[in-house]
């Protein structure tokens, strides 16, 4: 009988690994279904209204995606380069931080795993990224995400954080505004404009800057955008 090469028995053995990991999420373990669940408790709790993408205008998804994980539709739910440049600064800070998050990530973080920052969490964190990028599409990963993320001032979901900060829909937004809210997710409590103006503008030059490298506006516009003042919706006059 003729030997099978280590090749051929390492194929087969990922091809089984593989097999009985899509097994598990897709019937033990439905990692889509949960979040789905979650996500819509979550919607109900907050009080907010769910979009659809339809209805979240191109140019706010495209900052989001730009500014949190501008790989978002080539990558499995994980970033191999940001994951490996994250784990780099967390030995070297002998802590653990949350760099190299893709939008999956923080899908799941916001959803099953809570934010404790722990590596047993952080490993939990990267296969069940895979898990629901292998089950659920990008369009509806990003949609969800829209609509539960913290984006600060009790605002959760693009729509409410619209309102809370403008008393505007999300589509009624202009450019200043809408990328200011754009920069919030990433810390949205140190962020709040309410309270931290400063901050919150310089993480809009972030996204704005983003949005030239992805030329879907001029230096001019981010300029320009950047320069305007903003009106809260509690705004003292």
């Amino acid at each position: 009988m003729r030997k099978i090469n280590w090749g051929a028995r390492l194929f087969l053995l990922c091809l089984l690994l593989w097999a009985s990991f899509l097994f598990i999420f897709s019937n033990i373990y439905p990692v889509a279904d949960v979040v789905r669940e979650i996500s819509n408790q979550k919607i109900i709790e907050n009080k907010s209204r769910f979009l659809s993408l339809q209805q979240i205008p191109g140019a706010f998804q495209l900052a989001i995606i730009e500014t949190e994980d501008r790989r978002f539709y080539s990558h499995f739910g994980i970033d191999p380069i940001g994951i490996v440049r994250s784990f780099f600064v967390d030995v070297q800070g002998d802590q653990l931080r949350e760099g190299g998050s893709t939008i999956t990530q923080q899908l799941i973080r916001n959803t099953i795993l809570g934010p404790e920052k722990t590596f047993t969490r952080k490993i939990k964190e990267v296969v069940l990224s895979v898990a629901l990028d292998s089950f659920m599409s990008k369009q509806e990963i990003l949609d969800l995400y829209l609509n539960i993320i913290y984006f600060g001032h009790g605002a959760y979901g693009a729509g409410q954080a619209a309102q809370v900060y403008f008393g505007k829909s999300l589509s009624a937004l202009s450019l200043p505004e809408w990328s200011l809210l754009a920069g919030l997710p990433n810390e949205p409590y140190n962020l709040d404009p309410y309270s931290f103006m400063n901050r919150a503008k310089e993480r809009q030059k972030e996204v704005l800057q983003h949005l030239v490298d992805a030329h879907y506006i001029s230096q001019q516009e981010a300029d320009a955008a950047y320069q305007q003042k903003l009106v809260l919706k509690h705004s003292k006059a």
